[in-house]
């Protein structure tokens, strides 16, 4: 019986050694605990982390990869002898803890969950592929008994701990310097987890074959797209363009303007894809009307800052304000899903984020890589006070690169912002 083959397999290794995520798993939900994102993001062993936090022995814990070749063939009846399986090496267990990876990759796949669920004192975790498996896909398929958790590329705090790097304060000098080294590698690398400790030339070759994936599997697998070329375009086109406001009529605009043939309705359609898979987050502007925030142009970030690099480009300043904003988007996902995260814009005036609970302003925060010029530093300063006064905020911070001052604007750099959260 191949399930049983692998489920022997994963007893006799036992749990891999893995490196701390910020991401914790909630442990004792009667739900469905599911984990998206988009592929390489280290979801696999996000789970083998949860493994080690249960206090159970570990032959109760089963865990299954469904992309391993000798399942390629099981079908969702076969599922069931999962539960035979569990009595059988755990006669006397009262509760399962099941982990099922790639779990897409079985057809029928939820009504198996939902009837364990439903029937057992059961604890389950379910990662599943972009390509297949949507979050709002396994709230629908589960009925409401799931529990979706969206992981992210490595934080700088988790880049420093896989770099051997010791998080403690204060930090001396040679620290800092060696914090800055490792910022200009995250800057620019992104925070991929099993490229961290490659050498520059694999580090580009992986990230190639990760775009390459995620197109040919992630988006032409699932969707069907035939216009291949088109999508590559598309793509090109949002990564010359990240942490800009960019309406998609602007990019059929830019697609057309490069000889490129798609129609308007088409670059609205793969726009979508990509969003849904997560290689591309767009922030709407700041307002106390829903209606007006989905309406306005969108600035679109990007799942890592290492896209850029492939494409030959530079940009420090927005390569600063896309990791602003995803470990905005961290605290979200990991932390308080009731924070939001908009940006301000009005006349010439923009500030890049707006950070909301509710209708409650609690932060602006402008990035800037380059501050200290007198021309630079009057705009941003500018734009902060008319929002301040606006939404009613007098919390202001303005991330550099490496000036630093208190006052009633809070001057920071980016290492320690983002390692102080």
């Amino acid at each position: 019986m191949k399930i049983e083959e692998l489920l022997v397999e994963f007893q006799r290794y036992g749990i891999p050694e893995v490196r701390r995520r910020e991401l914790v798993l909630p442990l004792d939900v009667r739900a469905a605990i599911t984990v998206t994102g988009l592929r390489r993001v280290g979801k696999t062993y996000l789970l083998y982390q949860t493994m080690k936090y249960i206090k159970e022995d570990i032959g109760n814990i089963f865990y299954i990869n469904f992309e391993d070749e000798r399942l390629e063939d099981i079908k969702s009846e076969d599922l069931s002898k999962i539960v035979e399986l569990y009595r059988k090496y755990n006669p006397d267990a009262k509760r399962m803890y099941l982990f099922l990876d790639e779990i897409q990759n079985v057809p029928g796949w939820e009504k198996f969950v939902r009837r364990i669920l439903e029937r057992r004192d059961a604890r389950i975790f379910l990662t599943g592929s972009s390509s297949k498996l949507l979050s709002r896909e396994i709230a629908t398929s589960l009925r409401g008994r799931s529990i979706s958790f969206t992981l992210l590329p490595l934080s700088f705090r988790e880049f420093l701990r896989f770099k051997g790097f010791e998080l403690k304060t204060p930090y001396i000098e040679d620290e800092r310097g060696l914090i800055m080294r490792y910022l200009d590698e995250y800057v620019k690398f992104g925070g991929f987890p099993e490229i961290v400790e490659c050498e520059e030339f694999v580090k580009l070759r992986r990230l190639q074959e990760y775009l390459q994936m995620i197109i040919y599997r992630d988006l032409i697998e699932r969707y069907g797209i035939d216009k291949v070329g088109m999508m590559k375009a598309l793509i090109r086109v949002l990564v010359k363009n990240f942490a800009l406001r960019t309406s998609v009529k602007k990019l059929h605009n830019m697609i057309l303007s490069s000889g490129g043939k798609l129609s308007k309705n088409k670059v609205y359609e793969y726009f979508s894809y990509l969003e849904d898979i997560g290689f591309v987050i767009p922030v709407r502007r700041f307002s106390f009307s829903e209606v007006e925030s989905a309406r306005s142009k969108a600035k679109n970030y990007l799942a890592d800052v290492a896209f850029p690099t492939l494409y030959g480009m530079e940009h420090t300043g927005r390569r600063m304000e896309n990791i602003v904003a995803l470990e905005l988007l961290r605290r979200k996902y990991y932390g308080d899903p009731r924070l939001e995260i908009g940006y301000y814009y009005a006349g010439d005036k923009e500030v890049d984020f707006v950070v909301s609970r509710g209708f409650k302003v609690e932060e602006l925060i402008q990035v800037s890589y380059d501050v200290e010029d007198p021309e630079t530093g009057k705009r941003e300063l500018r734009a902060l006070d008319k929002a301040g006064e606006e939404l009613r905020c007098k919390n202001k911070t303005v991330i550099t690169w490496d000036y630093e001052e208190e006052g009633e604007v809070r001057f920071i750099p980016l290492w320690k912002w983002l390692l102080y959260r």
